[in-house]
């Protein structure tokens, strides 16, 4: 099994920097029926990120939460 993951403050770098590369890769992940993951440890990307982040939701398959 391949996994995809963007994790801690790579993933809301890369979300803050280029969300359409995070959107290509987790289409890559659904059209492959490979896992995609996200994490959600940065607070700021809900807060001020969240349209391109809910334009991946649908693709997330394991979501990783904070307590925030």
């Amino acid at each position: 099994v391949t996994y995809f993951y963007l994790f801690g403050c790579l993933q809301g770098f890369f979300l803050t920097v280029s969300p359409e590369a995070v959107l290509k890769v987790a289409a890559q992940a659904s059209a492959n029926n490979k896992i995609f993951s996200l994490n959600l440890s940065a607070p700021f990307i809900s807060q001020f990120y969240k349209e391109p982040m809910m334009k991946v939701m649908p693709y997330v398959d394991v979501l990783f939460g904070n307590e925030t």
